[in-house]
């Protein structure tokens, strides 16, 4: 462990290993071996850079098997990544994995995480997706317009999500962390769902909701001095409770991709809005 806090001022890279695929598929599952590496960096914990390597691998497989692109060797779940994602969704999802290979190994004077999965992905039947749009997002400082350019918030600021739809849904709000946490924001304990008119606008937390003391400030993660955050705004035909079944603190990308494979891709969409977080 000292080696690896010595280490910590190097830049921290993630990448893609090319890995074996199972000839093996069955009732819409395909076995695939994939390995995901991640480097350990300035802006990084150890246990950071060991998930990063595991959702690395995780997410290669998906791409393998639904034929969606995900974007980029990238250090950091960042919109575009998460954007790509929850396409990948509506064709392909990991029930089961089994992880092959847990290590570290050094490469030069870098410290890198190796994490080598077995997954047994199912593959989904392709669906058209439906007529509803979420017809713009953003993510502001409040008190201030939305911006189309980059975000990027102080720590603490307040900010507010913002939305316009083409239909009547009910909508879901998540906020997504670099290293590929969940949490719903939007609904909660305190303000439950209500469907919303495409003849207004969603603003949250919005002027009343505020005054009552919900609101919402950012935070780098604790020991970084920058990061990359992404809202997810899901418009749904039908009231869906996601993670019923899931202890909040512990909810993963891995987990929303799963329920959001479950339901009729003609019946939900989404859109994601990124900004960066400074001390």
């Amino acid at each position: 462990m000292g080696l690896m806090n010595k280490l910590a001022i190097l830049a921290i890279l993630l990448f893609f290993i090319p890995s074996l695929v199972w000839g093996i598929q069955q009732d819409n599952i395909q076995l695939i071996e994939k390995e995901g590496e991640a480097v350990l960096g300035e802006d990084t914990t150890p246990a950071q850079a060991k998930a990063l390597a595991l959702n690395n691998a995780r997410r290669s497989a998906i791409e393998q098997v639904s034929g969606v692109i995900v974007h980029g060797s990238s250090v950091v779940y960042n919109f575009q990544l998460i954007s790509d994602l929850i396409a990948s969704a509506t064709r392909g999802i990991i029930v089961k994995e089994e992880i092959l290979l847990d290590d570290i190994k050094k490469e030069g004077k870098q410290i890198v995480y190796v994490t080598k999965i077995r997954a047994h992905v199912k593959t989904l039947e392709g669906k058209e997706k439906g007529n509803l749009k979420i017809l713009k997002a953003s993510v502001n400082r409040y008190g201030t317009s939305p911006s189309n350019s980059a975000v990027v918030f102080q720590e603490n600021d307040e900010i507010q999500v913002s939305a316009k739809i083409n239909s009547e849904v009910y909508l879901n709000v998540f906020g997504i962390s670099q290293d590929g946490m969940v949490t719903k924001l939007y609904p909660n304990e305190y303000f439950k769902d209500a469907t919303v008119s495409p003849d207004n606008e969603f603003v949250f937390p919005d002027e009343k909701q505020r005054m009552l003391g919900l609101k919402l400030k950012v935070r780098a993660p604790k020991n970084l001095s920058r990061a990359v955050e992404t809202m997810l705004i899901v418009a749904t035909k039908e009231k869906i409770n996601f993670f019923l079944d899931k202890k909040t603190e512990n909810v993963t990308i891995t987990d929303l991709m799963k329920e959001l494979s479950e339901m009729d891709v003609s019946l939900w969409t989404e859109k994601t809005i990124g900004y960066e977080v400074r001390k």
